[in-house]
Formats: structure tokens, sequence, C-alpha cells
């Protein structure tokens, strides 16, 4: 028995671009807006950038965005309403195809995602269809997700992304079998060596992550975005790819940085890692590609249910690996910590 159904809710969205085009919208009506469950999620992650993020300062932002009033605290432009307004009409246009168009939208998304997830699963995942704020589409480790029309600009861009957020969304929902690491633990009295530990496991458990949401996310639809932000996307990953090594040095670099003397915070890798052009997004799709050419879609599912480290134990044990362009190594220090990991290294509980 194979359940998986995606429920997609547009009512927040909806409601932020029924504001800006009302110049006589109160700030009460804003502040019921805030508290709808997608923009939740839009506060919930700028709270993540480290911008203080709360139902005040986005009711404040999307009220002076709906009256035209400019805005000039960070904490008010994140939500970047303004140019949600200039493209309401798009995103009007976005929402209906969305919402009339389930066959071409989130029914190939739930059989892509279905070939990457184990028989016998039941999944009901819940996504948000969300305009404003920073990050294309994002989840919180729980089985909703969010996609952000006010950075995706067409629909294929949106299918795209959303299949990626689904995805980790499915992670989720398996996280306890891989251990997974819901933040990493405040270093505070904690021996050097078990803090290297830590955050080299969070770090592959991101590896892990983006490279197999973005192999999922099915990289082929790139090759008919025409918008900027699609074409952005696609640019990035191929860079990615043509220049592997220089990402595999990057996570070399990240690994051994957690083991300085004076290791650095797992937070600043990580920016460099993931935000930007998302080199280590290249570097883990790469890998996700070649299990899938060996083991098929099943050889990836299974990495569900193992430790993170595994992944890159895994893509390692490949028959082709190291033998051609589409099998490259990874760095001597990545695959000790690895193995370190796989041996006992304390990784948290």
């Amino acid at each position: 028995m194979f359940a998986l159904t995606v429920t997609v809710d547009t009512d927040s969205a909806k409601a932020v671009l029924n504001a800006l085009e009302d110049p006589q919208v109160t700030h009460e009506t804003c502040l019921k807006i805030a508290a709808m469950p997608g923009n939740q999620g839009i506060i919930g992650k700028t709270n993540e950038f480290k911008i203080t993020a709360n139902d005040q300062l986005f009711a404040d932002a999307l009220y002076d965005a709906a009256h035209g009033i400019p805005v000039t605290d960070l904490e008010k432009r994140i939500y970047d309403f303004d140019a949600v307004k200039q493209r309401s009409s798009e995103h009007r246009a976005m929402l209906h195809e969305i919402e009339t168009n389930p066959e071409r939208f989130q029914k190939q998304v739930e059989r892509r995602i279905a070939l990457f997830t184990p028989a016998g699963s039941d999944f009901h995942l819940k996504g948000f269809i969300v305009a404003g704020g920073d990050g294309g589409g994002y989840t919180f480790g729980s089985t909703d997700f969010y996609l952000n029309i006010g950075r995706v600009d067409e629909i294929i861009s949106a299918k795209s992304i959303m299949t990626h957020e689904l995805y980790h969304a499915v992670q989720g929902a398996f996280d306890k079998d891989r251990g997974v690491l819901a933040e990493v633990p405040p270093p505070t009295n904690m021996p050097p060596d078990e803090q290297a530990c830590l955050k080299t496991a969070h770090l592959f458990m991101d590896l892990y992550a983006e490279g197999t949401a973005t192999y999922v996310a099915d990289v082929s639809l790139l090759d008919h975005v025409q918008s900027e932000g699609g074409l952005r996307q696609k640019t990035d990953l191929a860079d990615g790819v043509q220049h592997f090594q220089w990402g595999a040095s990057l996570l070399e670099m990240s690994v051994l940085s957690f083991q300085a003397d004076h290791a650095m915070a797992f937070d600043d890798v990580y920016d460099v890692d993931f935000y930007g052009h998302g080199v280590l997004y290249s570097v883990a799709y790469v890998m996700s590609k070649a299990i899938v050419e060996q083991n098929g879609a099943q050889g990836l599912t299974a990495y569900l249910r193992r430790p993170p480290y595994d992944f890159v134990l895994g893509y390692t044990r490949l028959a082709a690996y190291g033998k051609d362009k589409d099998h490259p190594v990874l760095g001597p220090n990545t695959i000790a910590a690895a193995e370190k990991l796989a041996k006992g290294c304390r990784a948290g509980s």
C-alpha cells in the first residue's frame, strides 16, 4: 500500500496580494494576515536568516507597502512586498495555474517523489504557497513545505522547487531513522573532538538532504526555463557540476575548519557552503546522480534510513568511483571524517 498526497494551500499568498492591492487595508487586517499558517513560515524563515521577525514587523511591512510608504529598515525590507506588489498580476496568474491544473502541477510532483520513497509509505503533505520574504522554497523539518511565488517567476521553476521541498518533507519523516540532529548543540563545556564530530555529522546531514532533493527535483525541468530566476538556478547547478573539484575542496576545508584549534562555527560554514551559489548542492547532486545510475532510484531511497555519513561513504564505494568525470573523487579529509563517524565518533543523540 503506497499513498502520497500533496495538498496545496494558496490562502496565505492570496491574502497578501489582496492587501497589497488595497490602499485602504487596515493594520488590524495585516496582523491577521501575518498570523496565517503560510505567512508564519515566512516569519520563521526570516528568523533563520538571523533577522528579527515577528507578526508585528510582517504586518508593518505589508501595511506600508499597501499604502505606498517607503521602507528602509531591513526588518521590513526583507519581506520584499514592494516587488511582490509590482508583479501582483503575474503572481495571481501562477496561483490560478497551480489551483486549476493539479494534474500538471502537484500530481506530477507526487509521481516524481514516489520514485524515491520507500514502498508502503503513507504520506500526506501540505504545501503553503506564500508571497514575500527571502528563499524560493523551504521546510522546517516537518511534512509541511513552503513555496514562495515572490521569488519564483515561472511555473516550471515552481514545480522544480516544490519537488525539492516536498522531498525535504519526506526526508523529515525519516529523520529518526537517520539519527538526524535537529540542530548543533551549543559547544559549552564540550570537548573539541566531540564538537568536531557534531558539526561534521550535521554537515553531512545537509549534504545528503540537499543533494538528494536536488536530484529528485528533476533538473531536466530546468532545460525549459526562461525566467531570470530559473536560468540562474540552472547556471549555478551546471557550473557547480563542471567545477566539482572546487566544491570538493570547499567540503574539505569545511571539515577541516571544525577540527582547527580555533574551530569555526557551524552556521558560518553552512552559509558559505549552501547559500549564494549553493556550491555543495552541486557536489551532492553529482553524488546522488551517480548512486542512482548504479543502484537505481531505490538505491538512493535507501539512504532515507541510513546515517548521512553513509551517503558519503556509499558514493566512494561505487564501482566507477574516481574512474571518469561523472564519478569524481572526494577529498581524503572528507572521507576520513565520514569513516570516523561510522566507527562511533560521538555525534550527539
